[in-house]
């Protein structure tokens, strides 16, 4: 072989040498990251795909997280409706108790009980915000905590909300209402309380045994109060499982979105290793052919050439 044309084919075998070189360098670095490319530039025509299918699984996600936490607080004013639907429940229920028994001695402390429970179901809160405020974030919608407090409050001195109720818009086109407000869902309840209490305070602070027969009437009349409050309760409580029940839907929606996108993210940018594997094994086998004629042809041996 004369000088020139074994000068020719060294600098190829170098050329191919330094080529699978930096080819080995960045399969192995695959390898080590899983990823194809350093960054988007390195996925070439791919690069605004990932892109656009990255920014659309962030808002995924993001949308994810925000019906996760409306699906805790929307479990969180359900349990306190449906607290406020037993205290009422459990009020009348003692009221038809004492009737049967014609002791009216134990309605004055199931009314005070029912008054503390419905009244702290009122005032819970989420994240530290009033749940049946409507936008006020902070402070308790109802200003009195006694029944002695009941008998003149009545309006703003009963109730502190803001005017408008809380909406939230998810960006679907249809803005969905929270909660009612606490005047909204109580004002019945507490002017029933307040005659019951007037009117066992007028006979004395308690109904006594036996119990009169216009007395009984009237315990009858609230009795039947107390349980339409109970109903309007339950039904507010099963509005506030529904709209759980909705988010929790759109959250697994949101979430198997996320996921798709995820694997057409990893299709695009994620490394095959199983194929990069097998490129590396044929480029081993190339560079150790190509250094071994690079070695010959200028009579170094391959670590003499590293």
């Amino acid at each position: 072989m004369n000088g020139a044309l074994t000068l020719r084919f060294t600098a190829q075998a170098q050329l191919d040498i330094r080529r699978m070189t930096r080819e080995l360098s960045d399969l192995q670095r695959q390898v080590a990251s899983g990823a194809k490319a350093n960054d988007l530039r390195g996925l070439g025509g791919a690069a605004s795909q990932v892109l656009n299918a990255s920014t659309m699984r962030a808002a995924a996600d993001a949308r994810a997280s925000s019906l996760n936490q409306l699906e805790a607080r929307f479990g969180v004013q359900a349990a306190a409706l449906s607290q406020a639907a037993t205290a009422n429940q459990n009020l009348a229920g003692a009221i038809r108790d004492a009737i049967s028994a014609n002791d009216g001695r134990g309605v004055a402390t199931e009314l005070n009980l029912a008054f503390i429970s419905a009244t702290a179901a009122m005032n819970e809160t989420w994240n530290g915000q009033p749940m049946f405020a409507g936008e006020r974030q902070s402070g308790a919608p109802i200003r009195i905590n006694s029944l002695e407090a009941l008998e003149t409050a009545t309006g703003n001195q009963l109730f502190d909300e803001a005017e408008r109720p809380q909406i939230l818009d998810l960006g679907a086109g249809s803005p969905i209402r929270l909660a009612d407000k606490a005047s909204e869902l109580s004002t019945e309840m507490y002017d029933a309380m307040r005659e019951l209490h007037l009117m066992i305070e007028g006979m004395g602070g308690e109904v006594g045994q036996p119990i009169d027969g216009a007395v009984t009437e009237q315990l009858i009349a609230f009795a039947e109060r107390f349980e339409a409050v109970s109903s309007s309760f339950t039904n507010a409580e099963g509005r506030a499982g529904q709209l759980q029940s909705r988010f929790t839907a759109e959250r697994t929606r949101q979430v198997e979105r996320s996921n798709l996108l995820l694997k057409e993210i990893g299709e695009r940018a994620d490394a095959d290793i199983a194929m990069v594997s097998v490129r590396i094994s044929s480029l081993l086998v190339q560079y150790e052919a190509s250094a071994k004629t690079f070695g010959d042809l200028s009579k170094l041996s391959l670590l003499d050439y590293i």
